[in-house]
């Protein structure tokens, strides 16, 4: 993609005399600014990401589209803006767990999360969840629980990727249960929850958003949510704590730039993003994918990042899980 217009010969020169031979390419101009995903269309990050674009263009009087470069869970997409330039045009969209949990799954990664990344701010915050489908006949976790001991090799569970959280809330639960469960990893949530409604498979974990429609459609069932406490957007729905489960992993989403972007294209980005959560219609998409505007400053949201990803070293360690690739 063409990412700068060529000025005259005269303006060229004037403009390097001016900034330097090594200055950074402008922030403004006339290029779209793109949103990467690592997950495909319909899912809660397709959906924050495609309402961010919309706000992040209005508010910056450009256009901003979304991008969707799905493969290795997250990390094609991840990489795709790691390698792109530091203008602030290239913005990566992202759960937490490529940031946080990645490096005590993968035994190579291609990216340094704390690095190759300038943090611009926490997007929002949510739930993870388990859903179970039509082909599980249970009401709630005690009944999941009950159903997956005489399974056998139905047992098995989606994510939206290998080495996502929601894949690995899966592997802690699973112990926690004592049965063994499947791994089924998908490019997203969004086919995996059909799958759950077509009973392809019996249950997922994912995001709260991803399941929630069809919830409340009745062709899934959300039976427990892993954070600390209970969704506000589920009536009557319990934590995995409150059913016997020790998890409490909350989810947030973060909006993340090429490491080298200028401090102050990172500022009006970030301006950019809090005003536009900040709005009535913001929160009002945002609650449709169980979701809540949690704005945060860089220094913030990499004090969060920090936190998290000492947490999981020791977590993932004392689960058993073997990191791959």
């Amino acid at each position: 993609m063409q990412r700068r217009h060529l000025l005259g010969g005269g303006t060229a020169a004037a403009l390097l005399t001016a900034l330097g031979a090594s200055a950074r390419p402008a922030f403004g101009q006339t290029a779209p600014v793109r949103i990467v995903l690592g997950f495909a269309a319909g899912g809660s990050v397709d959906g924050v990401g495609r309402m961010l674009a919309e706000q992040i263009g209005a508010g910056l009087g450009r256009t901003a589209i979304v991008e969707n470069r799905t493969g290795a869970a997250g990390r094609l997409a991840i990489e795709a803006v790691k390698a792109s330039a530091a203008d602030g045009d290239t913005l990566l969209l992202v759960p937490q767990g490529p940031m946080t949990l990645f490096t005590h799954v993968f035994k190579s990664l291609k990216f340094d999360p704390m690095k190759d990344f300038a943090p611009i701010s926490r997007v929002c915050i949510g739930d993870y969840a388990l859903t179970i489908g039509p082909s599980v006949p249970a009401k709630d976790l005690a009944g999941f629980r009950d159903w997956l001991k005489s399974a056998g090799d139905r047992a098995s569970y989606g994510s939206p990727g290998a080495g996502t959280i929601p894949h690995f809330i899966g592997v802690a639960t699973a112990r926690a249960l004592g049965v063994p469960m499947t791994h089924v990893p998908y490019r997203g949530s969004a086919l995996a929850v059909t799958d759950v409604a077509g009973g392809q498979i019996p249950c997922m974990f994912s995001p709260v958003g991803d399941a929630i429609e069809q919830h409340r459609a009745q062709r899934v069932r959300i039976v427990a949510t892993a954070g600390s406490t209970r969704t506000p957007f589920l009536d009557g729905v319990p934590t995995l704590k409150e059913s016997g489960i020790d998890l409490d992993v909350p989810l947030w989403y973060g909006l993340y730039a090429p490491q080298a972007v200028p401090a102050a294209t990172l500022d009006r980005l970030r301006a950019t993003v809090v005003a536009a959560l900040g709005t009535p219609a913001s929160k009002e998409r945002l609650g449709r994918l169980g979701l809540v505007p949690a704005p945060s400053t860089a220094a913030e949201l990499t004090a969060l990042q920090q936190r998290e990803s000492a947490m999981w070293g020791p977590v993932v360690k004392a689960s058993g899980f073997t990191p791959e690739d």
